[in-house]
């Protein structure tokens, strides 16, 4: 047989008239979601929840690294900003934002 005829042939045999889900239409774009969440938006929300958590805890004596790399000690904590002495005689106010971690204690 020619393949033009047999390749339409063997088409026309895989399809059949029953209508599909439409569920299942829309099942690799759910999954495709679920991926997403998992792999991108529950691990930022987790990073995001462990720094609120680090900046509320701030008291008078840690040792932080704020922005851009400004290592100092915390000598006061106001509202919404910190007071960080980096030098002898040199204190500077940052925001709580600001605050990318905590050193551990020397």
């Amino acid at each position: 047989m020619a393949a033009h005829i047999v390749f339409p042939l063997l088409l026309a045999a895989g399809t059949s008239s029953k209508q599909s889900n439409p569920l299942t239409a829309f099942l690799p774009l759910i999954l495709i979601g679920g991926v997403f969440w998992f792999l991108i938006m529950r691990p930022q929300q987790r990073r995001v929840k462990e720094q609120r958590s680090m900046t509320t805890n701030l008291k008078q004596g840690d040792r932080v690294v704020a922005a851009g790399g400004i290592v100092g000690t915390i000598r006061r904590v106001d509202d919404t900003t910190i007071s960080l002495q980096v030098a002898d005689s040199v204190v500077i106010k940052v925001d709580k934002g600001s605050i990318s971690k905590r050193l551990p204690d020397a």
